[in-house]
């Protein structure tokens, strides 16, 4: 299938690489089916990019990515809705906010995206926790995924 997008013109997708949301984004009703591009310049972030949508893209990331202790609970029910049987099939992305300083970036880890890859479903779910915010600092995971990594070797050495 062809999709025109804002970003990347005119792009060739196969069936089996859209998504369909199982309920609308916030903010944005129309609009249900979405697929995922990589582009070498920014992995590991991707292109959410709405099929509907020509404009509509969400910069998305793996969380494990940053994130090394971000383990959201996912519901059967969420699950069920994306037609997941087992975790394993569920492939987890947080939406990402760009700024022009890039220090400043954010990811929503309130409000991760569940994809099963195989059905081709894709659902917002929401957390309930105080741990997470829709703004965590990226850089700042970094840092505590850093010292993470250091603690986790010293203890590997004693």
């Amino acid at each position: 299938m062809k999709v025109t997008t804002t970003r990347f013109g005119e792009l060739e997708v196969a069936d089996e690489e859209i998504f369909e949301l199982t309920s609308p984004l916030p903010g944005f009703p129309e609009t249900i089916h979405f697929f995922l591009i990589q582009k070498d310049k920014i992995a590991p972030f991707q292109w959410l990019q709405s099929v509907e949508e020509a404009n509509l893209t969400f910069v998305v990331v793996e969380p494990y990515h940053f994130f090394h202790d971000y383990y959201p609970k996912i519901s059967a029910f969420d699950a069920g809705e994306i037609k997941a049987e087992r975790a394993e099939e569920i492939r987890l992305f947080v939406i990402v906010v760009l700024p022009e300083d890039m220090t400043k970036m954010t990811a929503n880890l309130r409000g991760p995206l569940i994809i099963n890859p195989k059905q081709g479903k894709i659902k917002q779910v929401f957390i309930e926790t105080d741990r997470w915010t829709v703004r965590e600092s990226i850089v700042e995971a970094i840092k505590r995924k850093e010292q993470a990594t250091i603690e986790k070797n010293k203890q590997e050495k004693a």
